[in-house]
């Protein structure tokens, strides 16, 4: 339970401002049901109960407290309780030949494994649904468990689905995917109601907001509003892979599984002065780096200078000592060099020593990049991103 353990000021303060929004709802749309924009909603939450806003990450958790080890899943709806919860098409050709259950199961192990992975990203114990459901004149306030699926106790619907839907429950949640849309619903029975309140929605919005305008600029408003928002930071995003015309991998012996190479000795001979391997020995199974390729590096000034030391702030509120290291400056290391592989090979991923990252396994967890953000100066946070948004950050095809 979250909402009902904040204090009453920040819930009022939270009610007052949905509230807000929703009176505006004949901007866009003439329905009885106030209108709540689900971007809108995740920002309020964030701001209004002191979470770290983390929608823009597109992982199971909206918004989370390190303190709390809490995350939160932010949905707002009109109508019906069965509710999209997660999207699968970039994961097709992964499951296209599968049916029944063979399918519901893999469909499955993809959604437990998001659920995993932003748990040890952010360091959270738990993850909850917080859902703001709008009815005629008024919004309801619910919140229910965000589990993870009990793949052992699936059974099939066989009485309900067609070619492109499957039905199925685990024993607590009534689920259907959509092959058409590659899409998993569930149906949110467990809700429980919180608090309700009304909302009155002005008939013309526009007229509102000149009166608003009015008072903005002859300053007979109490508190000004601020016209120019803060400066955007920095930010930098990187690929977790690498690439050619035709496919996306990573590379077996560097990057992410640069512990799966060897560390090369060389001697110089003392009668030609040619420089001679002399042995090779394995690397630290923790031993990664996160590829800082040329054309990443033309794009702008972003980091420190080679081998100097830069805070890196991770998402879970861990402090790494890290580096642009190696020839011509190509990767992001930690120092020393196996904290930042520790950190995502084995509390992230949960992977044994000797496994070797895929690109598969990237697009299962549903993260194939990385955002760098410059928060001060030799100051700068990483999380993760979803598939596809190195190449929608700089305009490219993917």
């Amino acid at each position: 339970m979250f909402y009902d353990n904040q204090p009453v000021e920040k819930r009022d303060a939270y009610k007052t401002m949905l509230g807000l929004v929703g009176s505006l709802s004949r901007l866009f749309s003439t329905a009885k049901e106030p209108f709540l924009y689900y971007r809108a909603h995740e920002n309020i939450f964030a701001k209004y109960f002191d979470l770290i806003n983390n929608s823009r990450s597109d992982d199971s958790a909206d918004a989370y407290s390190s303190e709390l080890h809490l995350g939160i899943g932010l949905k707002t709806w009109v109508g019906g309780d069965n509710q999209k919860v997660a999207e699968f098409g970039k994961l097709r050709p992964m499951y296209e030949g599968l049916t029944g259950i063979d399918l519901v199961k893999e469909i499955a192990g993809y959604r437990n494994e998001r659920i995993r992975v932003t748990k040890n990203a952010h360091g959270l114990s738990e993850i909850l649904y917080h859902i703001v459901k709008r009815v005629p004149g008024a919004m309801c306030i619910y919140e229910a468990a965000f589990d993870p699926i009990d793949i052992d106790n699936i059974v099939l619907d066989e009485n309900r689905g067609s070619e492109n839907s499957i039905y199925f429950t685990d024993g607590k949640h009534t689920y259907h995917f959509s092959l058409s849309k590659n899409t998993l619903y569930m149906n949110f029975d467990d809700m429980e109601l919180l608090d309700s309140f009304d909302v009155v929605i002005y008939d013309d919005p526009y007229e509102v907001l000149s009166e608003v305008m009015k008072k903005v600029d002859d300053g007979s408003l109490a508190t000004r509003p601020q016209l120019h928002s803060e400066e955007t930071k920095d930010q930098l995003c990187l690929r977790l892979y690498s690439s050619t015309k035709t496919e996306k991998f990573v590379p077996l012996k560097s990057g992410l599984n640069q512990w799966n190479g060897s560390r090369a000795a060389y001697m110089t001979d003392p009668e030609t002065g040619e420089r001679i391997l002399k042995k090779r020995t394995p690397r630290n199974p923790n031993e990664l780096y996160i590829p800082y390729p040329a054309e990443d590096r033309k794009r702008k000034a972003f980091f420190p200078p080679k081998d100097k030391p830069f805070k890196l702030l991770l998402p879970d509120g861990k402090e790494l000592s890290a580096k642009v290291c190696q020839d011509d400056g190509k990767a992001i290391m930690s120092n020393p060099n196996q904290e930042l592989g520790k950190w995502l090979l084995r509390d992230v991923f949960e992977l044994e020593e000797g496994q070797v990252v895929t690109y598969d396994m990237l697009k299962i967890f549903g993260i194939d990049s990385v955002m760098f953000t410059k928060e001060s100066e030799d100051v700068y946070s990483v999380d993760f991103c979803e598939l596809g948004t190195y190449e929608s950050f700089y305009g490219l095809a993917d």
